[in-house]
């Protein structure tokens, strides 16, 4: 639970990393459980993710970290700059998880 997801094309999710096109673009959800099929998937509210992304009112990304978010943009050649929502609380990791549907791939 807490950590974000990417809707792969043969229907199963994996966790979402800006290392790679492939497991950043696309539908993302935070997973709400332990099984997305009984706890299910948040597409876009207000969640809490299982680490603490940056502080209240950041911008947050994808992030280069498997399943995070970050408040710094990944910078790195071929990372993927994919906004995920806003930080609502700089201790407990709540956010308002709202994916854009677009990102750039950095090319350094």
């Amino acid at each position: 639970a807490g950590k974000i997801y990417h809707y792969k094309s043969d229907g199963t999710w994996e966790l979402a990393d800006a290392d790679a096109v492939a497991t950043s673009d696309g539908l993302l959800a935070v997973a709400l459980g332990a099984a997305s099929d009984i706890n299910g998937m948040l597409l876009r509210g207000t969640v809490t993710l299982d680490h603490d992304p940056g502080a209240v009112g950041d911008v947050l990304f994808l992030s280069t970290t498997s399943g995070q978010a970050t408040a710094t943009a990944p910078s790195g050649n071929t990372d993927i700059v994919r906004v995920v929502g806003y930080c609502l609380d700089a201790s407990n990791g709540q956010i308002y998880f709202n994916p854009d549907s677009t990102f750039v791939e950095v090319s350094a």
